[in-house]
C-alpha cells in the first residue's frame, strides 16, 4: 500500500514538473515574441511627409478661413472673397495658388496701379513658369497687356505710364488683384485626413459655406521637401 502510494506520489511529482517545465518555456517563448514586437514597432517612424502637408494645409486654411492674421498682405488676402465659386467645378488652385505662393514664400509680387477701387499683383514669365513645381495643372494668367487697354492707358499721367509701360514691355501677367473694399471670404475649410496612396499623399478636405458641406479629395507631391499640389475640386 505504501509502495502504491508512493508511486502515485512520484507520478504526481512528474507531472507537475512536465507542467512547470513547458510553462517556463512558453513564458520564455511569449517573452520574445512580445519583445520582438515591440522592437519592430519601435524602429516605425511617422511618415514625415504627412507632418509637412498636414502644416502647409493648416497654415493655408487657418488664413483664408480667417483665424491666422498676418503683417503681409497677401495672407490676409487670403481671407477674402478672391471669387472661387465652390460650385463652379473650378480648380481651388486657379484662384488661391498666386496668393498662396505671395504669402508663404514672401514673393513680395509689383503691385501695380489700375483704378482708385483696385489694383493688380503681377509677375514675370520666369517666375510663373517656377509654378509647376508647387502646382500641377493651373490655368494660364493673363496678360498685363489684355487689362490694360489704350483706353486704360489714357487716362493715366506720366508717371503713372512710366511704371506701367515697363510692366507691359516686359510681358508680365495678372497674378491676383487687390481690391481696396474687400469682402471677407464665406467658406471655410477642414483638413479630414492625409494618407500616403502609391507614390503621392491624398489630403481628403472639407468646405463648409452656410452649412452646406462639400469635399475634395487632393492629391499631393513632395518635390526637394516641399508640396507640390494637384487640382482641387470640390463635389
Amino acid at each position: 500500500m505504501k509502495n502504491n502510494f508512493s508511486n502515485f506520489i512520484k507520478i504526481i511529482l512528474i507531472i507537475l514538473g512536465i507542467v512547470l517545465l513547458f510553462g517556463i518555456v512558453f513564458y520564455i517563448i511569449t517573452k520574445n515574441d512580445t519583445s520582438n514586437n515591440h522592437s519592430n514597432n519601435s524602429t516605425i517612424e511617422p511618415d514625415k511627409n504627412i507632418a509637412v502637408i498636414e502644416e502647409n494645409l493648416t497654415t493655408i486654411f487657418s488664413y483664408i478661413n480667417n483665424t491666422k492674421k498676418s503683417t503681409n498682405m497677401a495672407c490676409n488676402t487670403l481671407g477674402t472673397d478672391v471669387g472661387y465659386d465652390i460650385n463652379s467645378n473650378d480648380n481651388f488652385f486657379d484662384f488661391y495658388a498666386p496668393i498662396i505662393m505671395d504669402c508663404l514664400y514672401e514673393k513680395n509680387y509689383p503691385l501695380v496701379f489700375y483704378n482708385n477701387e483696385l489694383n493688380y499683383k503681377v509677375i514675370n514669365e520666369e517666375e510663373w513658369n517656377t509654378y509647376k513645381n508647387y502646382f500641377i495643372n493651373l490655368s494660364e494668367l493673363t496678360s498685363i497687356k489684355d487689362i490694360y487697354t489704350v483706353d486704360i492707358l489714357n487716362t493715366y499721367n506720366a508717371e503713372e505710364l512710366e511704371i506701367i509701360d515697363y510692366y507691359i514691355d516686359n510681358n508680365y501677367k495678372i497674378l491676383y488683384p487687390i481690391l481696396n473694399n474687400t469682402i471677407k471670404n464665406n467658406i471655410t475649410y477642414t483638413i479630414d485626413r492625409i494618407f500616403k496612396k502609391d507614390d503621392s499623399y491624398t489630403a481628403k478636405i472639407t468646405a463648409n459655406i452656410n452649412g452646406k458641406k462639400y469635399h475634395g479629395d487632393l492629391k499631393i507631391n513632395i518635390v526637394d521637401k516641399h508640396c507640390q499640389y494637384e487640382s482641387l475640386i470640390f463635389y
